[in-house]
């Protein structure tokens, strides 16, 4: 009897400790996973590796992207200014022969004046009289006397395409230039380049051909620059590829249609500063 009794604590006592072994693996195996939960939890929170610059990422995060070089641009792509707000044109002289009176017809250019003559030349704008002021009709160079302008565009020298001395031309010209900064101190002056013709006209025309044109507006470009004004190549809003007055541009070969008029108005409207184009 006392031995069963001996023997049922011993086993009372082995039961215990081995639940108490039991007990101690199960509560480390909790903490360690406890301890990988944490760890998790860090990870996971912590910035995306991709998030650090690497050290080549970091050299060129502080020099600008590189920049593809374009081909250099020809004049004749010259970039334009902004169009012209409306009533830019009010304050602006437009002086010139036939050719301005197609653009003064065509009536493009807001409240412009217009002081366009046929057949006016850089010698005639001092001395024939045409353009009407008080019931009397003054030359160009002496109306311009009578009221201010903010800005004055030029366009002669088709009717001087025939004269002996391409020098008086040029000489000329740079009076009349002269003149308006005399009369005109304040105003800004665009000297425009001559128009072309047809390619028939040029061709069949031994004084009005484009060839001479384009020599004469070379001369005038030189010109405006030693005379620190604006020169203005609005032959180019008006030519083909080859460098004529296309076909469909005028009956004579000369002077402008609406169409090409209009043109004409844009580009004085897109370059206000006076780039060449």
């Amino acid at each position: 009897m006392v031995i069963c009794i001996l023997l049922a604590g011993v086993l009372y006592l082995i039961g215990l400790g081995a639940f108490a072994a039991f007990r101690g693996i199960g509560q480390m195996a909790h903490g360690a996973s406890r301890t990988q939960s944490s760890v998790s939890e860090t990870v996971s929170s912590a910035p995306p590796a991709s998030s650090s610059p690497s050290k080549a990422e970091s050299a060129s995060a502080s020099h600008p992207p590189e920049v593809i070089s374009s081909p250099a641009v020809p004049l004749s792509s010259t970039p334009r200014d902004a169009v012209a707000p409306t009533g830019y044109f009010d304050d602006a002289l437009l002086i010139g022969d036939s050719r301005t009176e197609a653009l003064r017809n065509y009536d493009g250019l807001d409240n412009a004046t217009y002081y366009a003559v046929k057949g006016l030349m850089v010698s005639t704008i001092f001395t024939k009289p045409s353009i009407e002021i008080h019931g009397k009709k003054l030359p160009v160079m002496q109306a311009l006397k009578e009221e201010k302008y903010g800005k004055i565009y030029i366009m002669l020298g088709v009717n001087e395409l025939g004269w002996s001395s391409f020098n008086t031309f040029i000489q000329d010209y740079q009076k009349v230039i002269d003149g308006i900064k005399t009369s005109q101190p304040g105003a800004v002056i665009y000297v425009q380049s001559i128009l072309p013709v047809t390619a028939k006209k040029s061709e069949t025309d031994k004084v009005y051909n484009n060839q001479k044109i384009e020599a004469y507006n070379q001369a005038i470009e030189e010109m405006a620059a030693k005379s620190r004004v604006r020169y203005l190549a609005v032959n180019t809003a008006v030519s083909d590829s080859e460098g004529n007055l296309p076909e469909d541009a005028s009956v004579d070969g000369v002077h402008l249609n609406g169409e090409y008029c209009k043109k004409w108005c844009e580009y004085l409207r897109t370059h206000t500063n006076g780039e060449r184009d």
